[in-house]
């Protein structure tokens, strides 16, 4: 070695040896505690808060640190003796070699130990870190801009971990009334180098006041950073809450791999996992889980985010779904993409959620599955290309909500056909007697509220096309349902359909108010009556072909209410036919055999056949008038006149038929002696327990009254002729036996 180096060597010794020696020095008759007046001073200058530190330990080496115990900064004025924050021990500490002979900075690691943070808000809405963001500090004079660093700068920048221990934050909004905290907050990570993977571990319990929420949550991760490409992963990631809010509690678990581009703001999650379940009362059945499991990645540059492969099993359900969105970066973002629900059984459904369905057809409801797709933005959500199949029946269209806001639906529906009774309550296996309504049950029948609040809260539009539906026995085709509902208006409601050879049209109008108002029109035409009444009431009361008309109006709160205030007008008309269950000629037969004595031996079916069969009513106030009754056949002439009170569900009806020509039309013996014989029939009581009364003798005596006075009319006339005397003798007779009645004509053949 030549004595050049051995001399360089030898300063180069010396220095260091200087060198240890200095910081031994300083380490042994500096102490930092000396300077805790002076910090103290400063910050209160700075802040207007007092700030109290408890002991401060320097080292020096290999390791230049700092380490502090008991650090309590003051609260704001008015906010109390808490301190805004606190510590109990804060460590950190710099590799000082590294640091002098390479730029190299090597922390050794940071400890945070007892960190207690008090956030607060006042009931007038200030709180206590404003003065500390915007205080009256002095904002220092700028200083000129430096050129750019020759290379002398950090090189590298190494923690060897971080570790926060025992924290707590509180937030206490007294203004909103709500408060927050978070506690036991626990964080450890490993050694921390660009580009290097390290370990990522975080626990803490979260409390909520409004609503009351208590929660444990932890995350793990395996990070990675590089601050020249502006990376970072997170790979393996796992975060688990387990929570609990009043009378529910759940668990989570997020499971996937995040990566990061902050240059091009690219996002990456891949193989996304969601697993939950919860258990409470309010849940239908008690408990319920959900698994999800999905990729997406997201482009802030463009605002748009894409799922792919989502899936989502909850309920009994599998649901699959893919997303796209846009407008993410701006005020109108929209999501777009298909949606599936696979079949499934929705008995089996609506049992795991705690109900138990009973259908009239055992095998109804066995399977049900839905495609779509969805187009959704923060104004409005829509079901495009909508395909439900249930069973046997397919629903296709589009619905969906136009304004959110507004609660604003709309759709545009289509269904093949569909059998709606199998899916209604199954029937009782044998009819009982229904008992008559009591006074009570009816008052209380009476005031029961209409449901025009419930139906006044939204607004719907569309229209709903069904092939062949089934209901209640009756069997329609090319059914047409169109509805128009605007909340705070008018709701109107139309039907038309074909049945049973004929049409049906109606049209429904309801506008709330204090008291809202009712219209129902009602068209029926040329249907045929029997296989009508057969398919909906079991049983074919009556034939022949015609319709019915109805306009009605009415108002009020309740059903009493309505009824009180019906009024319009109702009519029927019906051809060729029959009113079957009884034979009107057969009765008047036997009722005249067992009044003169004689024997009758016939046997005919039980219906009374008409020609026509009409009648029209007005409805005022509830009550309905009717006075146009009109039914021939070729046995009689049927009118009559009477009243319903539909309010208090009785009637007062008497029918008059008439005996015309001949009474052998339906295979009955003749009895012409009869013609012209009119009979009443008066029905009268409540609808429960009508009371029926035919007065066949007053009908005879009243057709003897009749021939006498044609007796004595023909005795006038042969002996006064056209005199002055028969006109005041026909009075006379007038006044005893009512006038003479006009001959019917002959009826129909």
């Amino acid at each position: 070695m030549n004595k050049p180096l051995k001399i360089v060597l030898g300063l180069v010794a010396a220095l260091v040896v200087i060198l240890v020696l200095a910081i031994g020095a300083f380490a042994l008759f500096f102490d930092p505690n000396d300077f805790r007046g002076k910090i103290t001073e400063e910050v209160k200058k700075a802040t207007g808060r007092e700030l109290a530190l408890g002991n401060i330990k320097l080292s020096i080496f290999p390791t230049l640190g700092a380490r502090v115990q008991d650090v309590k900064l003051g609260n704001a004025e008015g906010f109390g003796d808490t301190p805004f924050a606190a510590i109990g021990e804060a460590d950190v500490g710099v590799r000082l070699l590294p640091l002098l002979l390479h730029r190299d900075v090597q922390v050794g690691g940071i400890t945070l130990s007892g960190l207690q943070l008090n956030l607060a808000v006042n009931a007038d809405g200030k709180n206590n870190w404003d003065d500390l963001a915007s205080g009256d500090k002095q904002t220092p004079a700028a200083t000129p801009e430096q050129p750019a660093s020759s290379g002398n700068g950090i090189k590298t920048l190494n923690i060897g971990g971080v570790t926060i221990k025992d924290a707590a934050i509180n937030y206490d909004d007294r203004k909103a009334k709500k408060a927050y905290s978070l506690s036991k907050l626990n964080l450890k990570t490993g050694a921390i180098a660009p580009g290097k993977p390290f370990d990522f571990a975080l626990d803490f319990a979260t409390e909520a006041s409004d609503p009351a929420l208590k929660a444990d949550i932890s995350a793990a991760a395996k990070l990675a950073f590089d601050l020249d490409k502006q990376q970072f992963t997170a790979e393996k990631l796992v975060l688990k809450i387990k929570a609990a809010l009043t009378d529910l509690t759940a668990d989570a678990e997020l499971g996937s791999t995040i990566s990061a581009d902050l240059n091009s703001k690219v996002y990456k999650a891949e193989k996304i996992t969601l697993k939950a379940s919860a258990e409470g009362k309010s849940l239908p059945g008690g408990k319920q889980t959900a698994d999800f499991s999905a990729d997406a990645i997201y482009d802030g540059s463009k605002g748009t985010v894409k799922m792919a492969a989502g899936e989502l099993l909850a309920a009994g359900l599998t649901t699959t779904i893919a997303l796209d969105g846009s407008g993410l970066n701006g005020d109108n973002p929209r999501f777009t993409g298909p949606l599936s629900v696979k079949p499934f059984n929705p008995r089996e459904l609506l049992k795991m959620l705690g109900t138990t369905l009973e259908t009239a057809d055992a095998a109804a409801l066995k399977e049900m599955s839905i495609k779509a797709k969805f187009d959704a933005t923060t104004k409005s959500a829509r079901l495009n290309d909508l395909v439900i199949k249930l069973d046997q029946s397919t629903i296709s269209g589009n619905a969906g909500v136009a304004d959110l806001a507004k609660q604003a639906a709309e759709f545009a529906l289509k269904l093949d056909a569909i059998d709606a009774d199998r899916y209604l309550p199954p029937k009782p296996a044998a009819a009982t007697p229904t008992a008559p309504i009591s006074a009570a049950d009816k008052a209380k029948a009476d005031a029961a509220p209409l449901p025009v609040d419930a139906l006044d809260t939204f607004t719907a539009n569309g229209t709903v096309d069904i092939g062949k539906l089934k209901v209640s026995g009756v069997n329609m085709s090319n059914v047409k349902l169109k509805l128009n509902a605007v909340k705070g208006a008018d709701k109107r409601i139309e039907l038309a359909a074909n049945l049973y050879g004929g049409s049906i049209n109606t049209t429904t109008r309801i506008t709330p108010g204090a008291r809202p108002t009712y219209a129902e029109t009602l068209r029926i035409a040329s249907i045929s009556a029997a296989p009508l009444l057969k398919d909906f009431l079991g049983k074919d009361y009556m034939s022949g072909q015609g319709g019915v008309s109805m306009d009605l109006t009415g108002a009020g709160k309740t059903m009493g209410e309505l009824k009180r205030a019906l009024n319009g007008n109702v009519s029927f008309e019906f051809k060729d036919g029959a009113v079957k269950g009884f034979n009107l000629g057969q009765i008047i037969r036997k009722a005249d055999a067992l009044l003169t004595g004689t024997q009758l031996n016939e046997s005919e079916p039980p219906q009374t056949d008409f020609t026509e069969l009409s009648a029209s009513a007005k409805i005022t106030n509830g009550v309905l008038q009717s006075d146009a009754l009109n039914a021939k056949s070729p046995l009689f002439r049927v009118d009559g006149a009477g009243k319903v009170d539909l309010a208090n569900e009785t009637l007062d009806y008497t029918a008059k038929p008439t005996i015309v020509n001949t009474i052998s039309g339906q295979g009955g013996k003749d009895m012409s002696q009869l013609n012209g014989l009119t009979i009443p029939v008066h029905v009268a009581g409540p609808w429960s327990a009508p009371k029926y009364s035919l007065d066949l003798k007053l009908a005879l005596q009243q057709k003897a009254t009749e021939k006498l006075r044609g007796r004595l009319d023909d005795q006038i006339q042969k002996k006064l002729g056209d005199s002055p005397l028969k006109e005041k003798l026909s009075d006379t007779l007038n006044s005893l036996f009512g006038k003479k009645k006009k001959p019917e004509d002959a009826p129909p053949k």
